[in-house]
């Protein structure tokens, strides 16, 4: 009877590793996704900053953009 309740507790810490691996995971995973959020939103603000820059430029030398 003991050895059916300890194979039992054993097979439940099995159950709670594995679900715990898998938030680790899944807690990975969504940091991985907001370092890619933060590095895209960084890019796409260079990217304005530059035809800021290329506008100005062309406004200097009288071009029209």
């Amino acid at each position: 009877m003991f050895e059916l309740f300890a194979v039992g507790l054993e097979m439940q810490k099995r159950m709670i590793d594995a679900q715990m691996q898998g938030v680790e995971a899944a807690r990975d995973m969504v940091q991985a996704a907001q370092e890619n959020a933060k590095a895209g939103m960084a890019a796409n603000q260079a990217g304005e900053a530059g035809m800021k820059a290329m506008k100005s430029w062309m406004k200097l030398w009288g071009m029209r953009g």
